[in-house]
């Protein structure tokens, strides 16, 4: 009969895998918050992946573009739960972030800013890549705008796959492309590539190309001449949850028909998209005005009294160069404020309403209700 490992305070302890073949802390700390509520022993080796004398219980892995872990995994006759979409083709039960809404909030931060010109870029054309890029496309086009397509592996030829190789070609490609530009990179190390490439191709960020990358690795987007703005999506609920369902499979439970997609939190906006592209002057002051004051008890009257034109012209200027007129902006502006508030402070409501213009938890919990179909505390339970 097979012994189980009991640990001091008389639970049984499971033995489990961390294998990663992109290493990323975040999931990291999400599986360690599970693990140390659930009795479990994580192997986590970086030189080997798979050691071959593990023997255990289950397996956490991101399968990447690795084509040797999956080898060495498929061996395994445990459980494995994969944190990514990179490889659709291999039938793992999956928890993932939700890689078509991470395209679809890209769109948006852009779209928001004026842009009309947009590029999308690459290294493999891989799963997770054909969704964001798919989903970026689409929610574009539904906006009137279409999307360039930078993929490197697609466009390679016979060049050899190093960085230099890269630099020189998005040199050239974004080079040509019409400005201003919004480009979204699949992931940080892309969009540092992209960073670079501007930079030595005397292309100013953000003016004349915005560039958002995913991730929210700050190690990278804190560490640049031009910090990069990064879609933040949650890998430590990713790693947390993918735990979660690696202990419910090992219980007996069925393997879920689809993948458990975790949302993204948002945009983590640095200086590489502090940009706006529109054409007009006042609404371009206006909008200024209202992102930098927007915690603070100001109106329409504001507005106007800062871009010394009058309120009709100002609203009339907006319907033809903006999205949303000045004091819908306002809200959206606090609304925003306020939900990256809820998810980086463990303040009370009424604390956050205050800062952020809305006044009172009234008012914020309205305008939430109205906006995401929840309130505050619910956001702020789902996102964290």
């Amino acid at each position: 009969m097979e012994t189980r490992n009991v640990g001091t305070t008389g639970y049984e302890t499971r033995n489990i895998l961390l294998a990663l073949g992109w290493y990323y802390p975040e999931i990291h700390h999400g599986v360690a918050r599970f693990a140390r509520d659930h009795h479990w022993h994580v192997t986590a080796d970086f030189d080997d992946l798979v050691p071959e004398h593990w023997r255990g219980d289950g397996v956490v892995t991101l399968l990447g573009a690795r084509q040797d872990l999956w080898r060495k995994l498929r061996r395994l006759k445990v459980p494995i739960v994969d944190l990514a979409e990179s490889r659709p083709d291999i039938a793992l039960p999956r928890v993932t972030m939700d890689n078509a809404a991470i395209g679809r909030i890209a769109a948006d931060h852009f779209v928001e800013r004026g842009f009309r010109n947009f590029a999308f870029v690459h290294r493999w054309d891989l799963g997770v890549s054909r969704v964001r890029r798919d989903a970026f496309q689409t929610a574009l086009a539904a906006a009137g705008h279409r999307c360039e397509v930078l993929n490197w592996n697609k466009e390679a030829g016979r060049s050899s796959d190093t960085r230099e190789q890269r630099h020189r070609w998005l040199v050239r490609r974004l080079s040509a492309l019409p400005k201003p530009l919004a480009v979204f990179a699949m992931r940080d190390v892309e969009a540092v590539e992209v960073i670079e490439a501007c930079i030595a191709a005397e292309i100013a960020i953000p003016d004349q190309v915005a560039v958002l990358g995913v991730d929210n690795t700050y190690t990278i987007c804190d560490c640049l001449r031009v910090p990069l703005s990064s879609v933040n999506t949650n890998w430590e609920q990713v790693g947390y949850q993918g735990a979660a369902l690696l202990e419910r499979l090992i219980c007996g439970d069925p393997v879920p028909a689809t993948p458990i997609y975790i949302p993204a939190v948002g945009v983590c906006q640095r200086r590489s998209t502090d940009s706006l592209a529109v054409e007009h002057p006042a609404v371009v002051a206006a909008l200024r005005y209202i992102h930098d004051h927007s915690a603070e008890a100001i109106d329409m009257t504001d507005v106007v009294r800062h871009v010394a034109m009058s309120r009709s012209g100002l609203e009339k200027a907006f319907r033809e160069y903006y999205i949303r007129p000045p004091m819908e902006e306002l809200r959206h502006a606090r609304l925003n404020r306020a939900r990256r508030e809820l998810l980086e402070t463990d303040d009370k409501i009424i604390a956050i309403a205050r800062r952020t213009g809305f006044q009172t938890s009234q008012n914020l919990c309205r305008v939430f209700q109205q906006q995401l179909g929840m309130t505050p505390k619910q956001f702020r339970l789902q996102h964290r």
